[in-house]
């Protein structure tokens, strides 16, 4: 089993409200990121192996934004890492080929992409259903456009608004993946009311760690107790995305705008659940990524091909998916389940984050 980290006083005096016997309770976060989904999943291959059982039984909850959201939505339902892992990879080879220019014209550039794929793969993988009816408890995170709003989509609970529970995990992924100028919005009727969404990744919860943290400790009716609650929360990898200032098109802002609203958000998710909940220990909160950058490849003994460059990895970067595959196996490898401190290897050649 995944190893307790050693309690901090404040954890030690929370556990000891716990009634005896009672077990951790364990969350499962995942970010956006596109293709780059292929390496939180290898690392969750990684950990089902280890646990010798499916995430479906590993997690008490999963949450995901975007990418995370397909990923969420097939472990909850309980295919394996494994299986998801090889549907991820023909997933992303077919959903991310172009329109043609003419419907992209005729689209006026509102979409480059056709979500019909995914959502053919969604109904094969039996997402036709209820959240209710899910097995798990899960959070998928959209961006309404009429309210502009993230609504958070979750199973309904004494201890929240019930807002959301009848509507299909299908829609709710759907929903979560459309990044702007990637995917078409989604719009599903629930309650005779129409709602439109984008990406949940369009504003802050491209890292849903935090919204897990609140959701289970705040709006879970006692679910998740405080001091007996763990998160794993596993990235898609970072890297800088240098921008000519004086130069730039407008297509070339926006998608600076929107890379940079990802991964600097998925930075600060991070160290606000940190500071608000694993350091007042309330749960304990382990994270998991990486730097898509040359000497952390060397670093992990990952070669990358010629000509190739890790850092230009994007959310559509078709072309990457074995070497992320390879980057995944690398990077699960180095990874340690029983350190309560979780990974995170950062590039010392600059232009990375800060460290959290």
């Amino acid at each position: 089993m995944l190893a307790t980290a050693r309690p901090s006083f404040r954890q030690a005096q929370l556990l000891q409200q716990l009634p005896e016997g009672d077990k951790m309770k364990t969350i499962l976060s995942i970010d956006g990121g596109g293709v780059r989904g292929i390496i939180p999943l290898a690392c969750l291959v990684q950990l089902e192996a280890k646990e010798r059982k499916p995430c479906r039984e590993i997690f008490d909850m999963i949450a995901g934004t975007s990418t995370g959201a397909i990923v969420a939505a097939g472990l909850a339902i309980g295919v394996s890492a494994r299986g998801m892992l090889a549907i991820y990879r023909k997933l992303a080879e077919s959903a991310f080929q172009a329109l043609p220019f003419w419907k992209i014209a005729r689209n006026l550039g509102n979409h480059r992409y056709s979500n019909e794929f995914i959502a053919r793969t969604l109904t094969e993988l039996g997402a036709d259903r209820e959240l209710n009816s899910l097995p798990v408890d899960i959070l998928i995170t959209a961006k309404n456009t009429v309210t502009s709003r993230t609504d958070f989509f979750v199973r309904d609970n004494p201890g929240n608004a019930s807002l959301w529970g009848k509507l299909s995990l299908k829609d709710g992924v759907l929903a979560s993946i459309a990044a702007p100028t990637y995917f078409p919005a989604h719009s599903a009727g629930l309650g005779g009311v129409e709602h439109t969404w984008v990406d949940g990744g369009v504003g802050v919860a491209g890292n849903p760690c935090y919204q897990a943290a609140v959701e289970a400790i705040h709006y879970s009716s006692g679910t998740y107790p405080p001091g007996s609650t763990r998160l794993l929360s596993f990235g898609t990898g970072s890297s800088p995305h240098p921008v000519d200032a004086k130069k730039a098109s407008f297509l070339q802002w926006g998608e600076w705008v929107l890379s940079e609203l990802l991964e600097d958000a998925a930075e600060w998710q991070t160290y606000i659940t940190r500071l608000e909940y694993d350091g007042t220990g309330r749960i304990d909160f382990r994270r998991y990524n990486l730097d898509l950058a040359p000497d952390v490849m060397e670093q992990l003994g990952v070669k990358v091909p010629p000509g190739a460059d890790v850092t230009k990895i994007g959310l559509d970067s078709v072309w990457a998916i074995e070497l992320l595959a390879e980057i995944g196996r690398a990077f699960a490898h180095r990874i340690d389940f029983q350190n309560p401190d979780g990974l995170v290897l950062r590039s010392k050649q600059g232009g990375a984050p800060p460290v959290f």
